[in-house]
């Protein structure tokens, strides 16, 4: 399919299942994860079902990844849904290793060689994002149509209290101080900022 994309009754019925995850995703990024993610892997696994010509299509599926996106925003562009907004950006690789943390450890622990991870910190860093790969890659449909809901929730609502707690120990004073310089060299404007928290030990703090 080129130019114009078109597809079969079942071929529709396959990649409209997914219309409600394409259309909470809020922004472009999130389309292409849904298109990417969950409508391909279903699409395939469809095409291999029957014997179609697409389950042995170029390598890497770019034809059809580049069909679906021509499809989807021709047929579901007016949903009302389909915009950028101001949403928290999400990482899909963070989502994926806090949902599947033991998965991810268990990966890491093949590719660094070790029984325990801590041993060597510097190859555990150099290889966790391959690791998360190779994680998220190994989802089933169901699995990643789950990390879609939590992404989307995540950029609505925010992460999880445990999430936030951990992040803010390592990077919220950081940050704080971070903008606030930047807001002094852009334009000269001083802050004095009044900060609360829940840290990882569940201890409500605060600081001027």
């Amino acid at each position: 399919m080129t130019g114009n994309p078109t597809y079969g009754k079942e071929e529709k019925s396959v990649i409209k299942a997914h219309k409600k995850a394409y259309e909470e995703a809020r922004d472009t990024a999130g389309h292409d994860s849904v298109i990417r993610d969950i409508i391909l892997p279903n699409l395939l696994a469809f095409y291999n079902r029957n014997n179609h010509p697409h389950a042995t299509a170029v390598e890497g599926h770019g034809g059809i990844v580049k069909d679906l996106k021509e499809w989807t925003s021709n047929n579901w562009r007016n949903t009302g849904t389909v915009k950028e907004t101001k949403e928290m950006k999400v990482n899909i690789a963070t989502v994926v290793e806090r949902m599947f943390r033991d998965w991810v450890n268990r990966t890491l622990r093949d590719l660094a060689n070790v029984e325990e991870l801590g041993q060597n910190s510097q190859q555990e860093f150099q290889l966790r994002n391959w690791a998360i790969k190779m994680v998220r890659e190994s989802l089933s449909p169901e699995e990643l149509v789950a990390v879609q809901a939590e992404e989307t929730q995540v950029a609505a609502s925010g992460h999880r209290p445990e999430t936030q707690c951990a992040t803010t120990d390592k990077y919220g004073h950081s940050r704080i101080e971070a903008d606030d310089k930047k807001c002094f060299l852009e334009m000269g404007m001083l802050s004095l900022s009044l900060v609360a928290w829940v840290d990882s030990t569940r201890e409500f703090k605060v600081q001027v």
